[in-house]
């Protein structure tokens, strides 16, 4: 693909985005980024669906929804068994993620070392294992597109908010969109069941974004509704929030946003919290000695993919 001379590249952060990802190894997937305008393109790896019904189910967010958990750990800390499920991935949940610069090119088996980095997995993993245990029989594809380090106020910033539509809300819907398409085009009957959204971490860092995040969050909910509402049931889509740390001494204002996040979630039987602090997720074994704490530890990371899982049950039925 090429443009023409009319056509303008915008500049600035898009441009080194670009770059970035043609470095990663990513020129077949991401194909230009125009004005106003986000292509990609889907590799075919998907046998033909022949009609088959399939549920979809997106996930979102900064780094601990992109996928910042050690695989290493992951596999340490697992029986050889269960990490052996894991690597061999799950023959009925299917992922086409772009998480920060690294990206899967089309469908493949949900497994390990999906996440940002090499060597690192996210959320999907555990909400593949949930969802093959509960229902072996039916076909899942999630989408993930989510990038670390990002705030809602102005990255994720959706059209409804005020000021300008944020780079990652587009590259979102533009990704989703390109991946349910493909998903038709191949014979899947498919809908759009549920939406599992972790983050908030960046936005906690100032008083003001924490203060103004139940504002941004709800205009994003009511966005992300209405692009996918011809995929989504009757009912609407689901709506999976998850709660960051609660750890005021590194996310400072983590009360102001999770309280934003319940705020919003009451507002519609089709939003759900997930209690990660509840539910005791932690940040502090990994690495030993000096640990991360931005990023869940390995098996808390696939824990929250649990979490997530059972959030949306009730939506997936």
């Amino acid at each position: 693909m090429f443009m023409t001379k009319q056509k303008k590249i915008t500049v600035g952060v898009i441009c080194l985005f670009c770059a970035v990802l043609l470095i990663a190894g990513a020129p077949l997937f991401i194909r230009v980024y125009l004005k106003n305008q986000i292509t990609f393109t889907v590799k075919d790896t998907l046998a033909d669906g022949q009609g088959k019904e399939a549920t979809v189910i997106l996930l979102g967010g900064q780094s601990n929804a992109s996928g910042s958990s050690r695989d290493d750990y992951l596999q340490q800390k697992s029986i050889p068994e269960k990490y052996a499920e894991y690597q061999n991935g799950y023959d009925n949940v299917y992922i086409n993620y772009l998480a920060g610069g690294r990206c899967s090119e089309g469908f493949v088996k949900c497994s390990v070392l999906q996440g940002e980095h090499e060597g690192y997995f996210g959320p999907e993993l555990g909400l593949a294992e949930r969802l093959h245990e509960a229902y072996p029989d039916e076909t899942f594809f999630i989408i993930k597109c989510a990038w670390g380090g990002t705030n809602l106020y102005e990255q994720w910033r959706s059209p409804s908010a005020q000021g300008e539509t944020g780079e990652l809300y587009l590259q979102f819907v533009a990704y989703v969109k390109a991946s349910l398409a493909y998903l038709e085009k191949k014979d899947y009957d498919i809908t759009v069941k549920g939406m599992c959204w972790m983050q908030g971490e960046s936005d906690s860092c100032t008083a003001e974004a924490a203060a103004d995040y139940g504002i941004y969050l709800a205009d994003f909910i009511k966005d992300i509704r209405a692009e996918f509402k011809c995929y989504a049931p009757q009912e609407g889509m689901a709506f999976a929030d998850a709660y960051i740390a609660n750890d005021p001494s590194f996310w400072v204002h983590c009360g102001l946003v999770n309280q934003a996040k319940r705020t919003v979630a009451d507002r519609s039987p089709m939003n759900v919290i997930v209690d990660t602090v509840a539910a005791g997720l932690t940040r502090s074994e990994e690495p030993e000695g000096t640990p991360d704490l931005a990023h869940y530890d390995a098996l808390s990371e696939i824990k929250l993919g649990h979490l997530f899982a059972d959030a949306l049950a009730p939506f997936l039925t």
